[in-house]
């Protein structure tokens, strides 16, 4: 076992979640600040995201897979591409859904444009300190605790049995580059971006009666899970290849979305306060 995990990759893991918070927050900052949009959209956005993109998803998931116990889970881990196309519906479905229903309900009077790009941010934004932030913290509060304690008092805090296991995983963290934290930016970027476009194209939806694109931004939306379980399963085996994929896939979605958004009407013009709330004068 190393004595030390590398100042470098701890560096790694502290910039890896500033940029997970910086990403969305100066986003919304930015647009708020151009378009003068209210604020309310970005939190039911990362209220929908949390409800059905982290609790029901895994809820459904964890029936459907199980541990790959099932005849159904055993029978989809044992196709990695069967598994990548179930994992990539399922999120488009879901997440797709999410935005449909919210739209139709809780910003059924949000008629303009500017809040479909205002949820998106809301909605990506949590996707990417959940995915990427969460995940990131809890690997620097180890290495800095593994720094701190040393090597044989912070293994012996584990089991023997558990042991193998820490092993394995601080030199997994000593193996990472500064140039996969890098690569982990790039790809949240783009499917932050991706959150955004999807959220266009289903405003379009509700907003512009383009039904059409119900089934458009599901397809396109698995298109991600999909490449997302092709690399989990190892079928696609190259990182870079992946994060090419997905940055070119969504400056491909970006000219669509855009499109939409043209044909979108513009929100009427109204007064805000502080904290991007909708000011009501009697």
């Amino acid at each position: 076992m190393a004595d030390t995990i590398s100042v470098s990759i701890i560096i790694t893991f502290a910039a890896e979640l500033l940029f997970s918070l910086a990403l969305p927050i100066l986003a919304l900052v930015i647009w708020k600040k151009k378009e003068g949009t209210e604020l309310r959209p970005a939190w039911i956005g990362a209220a929908a995201y949390f409800v059905f993109g982290m609790v029901l998803e895994q809820l459904i998931n964890a029936a459907v897979l199980g541990t790959g116990s099932s005849a159904v889970s055993a029978f989809l881990l044992g196709h990695p591409w069967l598994y990548a196309v179930y994992g990539g519906l399922s999120a488009g479905i879901l997440e797709e859904t999410a935005r449909f229903l919210v739209y139709r309900t809780m910003l059924k009077d949000s008629v303009g444009r500017e809040n479909a790009v205002t949820f998106g941010v809301g909605f990506g934004g949590l996707e990417c300190i959940m995915v990427l932030g969460l995940t990131v913290l809890s690997t620097l509060m180890m290495s800095i605790s593994f720094n701190n304690m040393g090597a044989e008092a912070f293994a012996a805090q584990y089991a023997n049995s558990e042991y193998q296991i820490v092993l394995e995983t601080i030199a997994e963290i000593n193996a990472i580059s500064p140039l996969a934290g890098v690569m982990n930016c790039v790809e949240r970027t783009a499917v932050f971006a991706l959150q955004i476009e999807l959220s266009v194209l289903m405003f379009g939806v509700v907003r512009s009666q383009k039904f059409w694109l119900y089934p458009v931004s599901i397809l396109l939306h698995a298109v991600v899970g999909f490449l997302a379980a092709l690399y989990q399963t190892n079928v696609l085996t190259s990182v870079y290849l992946l994060e090419v994929l997905l940055v070119v896939y969504a400056v491909a979605v970006f000219f669509l979305a855009r499109k939409v958004y043209g044909e979108l009407p513009m929100e009427k013009s109204r007064e805000l306060d502080h904290f991007g709330r909708v000011i009501k004068r009697k």
